[in-house]
């Protein structure tokens, strides 16, 4: 008998391609690169639209992006258990192959929306690599996985969606990527959650591994807490519509579910609700500057 159990049928190469992509992850990481353009036109009242048709292009570089880093890292853990908005299914012959040649096509693809978008797919194609590299393996690593994480996600992605726009920075933008980036911390300690014996398993130096499911999930309060400290900060200096406002007591909601962890942290489920749930706030955020642009040009009083 092979590994798959009696009745179970063996899925194709590509639907192991497809599976091993977590497409259901893909609209989060798609929110990172347009929520950076779509916060350029509110930050800069940007009339008419900028960037629009690279941001297409963008798209499909940042799906090739995380294409690839997922084969990488499929290649490097082989899952056997629950998988964060994934399944666990046989690899696929020459999965390593595609995920360099998926991160080719990010680089190609991110040149050809912009000069920045390039490069910015340039530095994350290189942080998968040292992520999911066998002889680096940075995902295994205290401070490389967070730092991959955060700055691939968190800073290097909404800047890519950013510099369509071809705007200057300013200080405001500056407090909108580190939001982003503790955001993502967030979300990848938590991840680590239900990772706890499976990272002690492959020899992981990872903070649950050596510190276990408690220490993940304080991170990852401390790191929510910091995001929306400076948001309410961002508001009541004027940089932020007043209506933001409402979105501070939402932390609430938010640091409830990491203080559950005990009761269900042993699975998935955990981290997915919590990154739906912060995936939900920051939708509504970007709904009220939407509406305030709208206000703003003049087409709604």
């Amino acid at each position: 008998m092979g590994p798959l159990a009696v009745g179970v049928e063996k899925p194709t190469a590509i639907r192991a391609f497809w599976s091993l992509s977590r497409p259901q992850l893909f609209p989060y990481v798609l929110f990172t690169t347009l929520g950076g353009l779509a916060w350029a036109h509110w930050d800069q009242l940007l009339i008419p639209p900028r960037g629009s048709g690279q941001w297409w292009i963008l798209a499909v570089a940042w799906w090739a992006l995380h294409a690839g880093t997922l084969w990488l890292n499929a290649d490097l853990d082989r899952d056997e258990g629950e998988v964060l908005f994934g399944g666990s299914v046989p690899l696929p012959k020459h999965l390593v192959a595609f995920g360099y040649l998926a991160l080719v096509i990010c680089v190609g693809l991110g040149f050809l929306a912009g000069t920045i978008a390039g490069w910015c797919a340039v530095l994350c194609s290189v942080l998968a690599v040292l992520y999911s590299h066998p002889r680096v393996a940075w995902k295994g690593h205290p401070i490389g996985g967070p730092a991959i994480n955060g700055i691939g996600y968190g800073l290097l992605s909404p800047l890519a969606g950013w510099s369509l726009a071809e705007v200057s920075p300013n200080a405001r933008t500056v407090c909108l990527w580190l939001i982003c980036l503790f955001g993502v911390l967030s979300a990848y300690f938590v991840a680590q959650v239900f990772q706890e014996e499976e990272d002690r398993a492959r020899g992981y130096r990872t903070l649950v591994a050596s510190h276990g499911s408690k220490a993940v999930v304080l991170a990852a309060r401390i790191c929510t807490g910091a995001a929306f400290v400076a948001g309410g900060a961002l508001v009541l200096c004027g940089l932020m519509p007043r209506l933001c406002i409402v979105l501070v007591p939402s932390w609430l909601w938010i640091d409830r579910w990491l203080s559950s962890w005990k009761q269900i942290a042993k699975t998935s489920i955990y981290a997915q609700v919590f990154v739906q749930r912060v995936f939900s706030v920051a939708a509504l955020g970007a709904l009220i500057l939407m509406a305030d642009f709208v206000r703003r040009i003049g087409l709604w009083q």
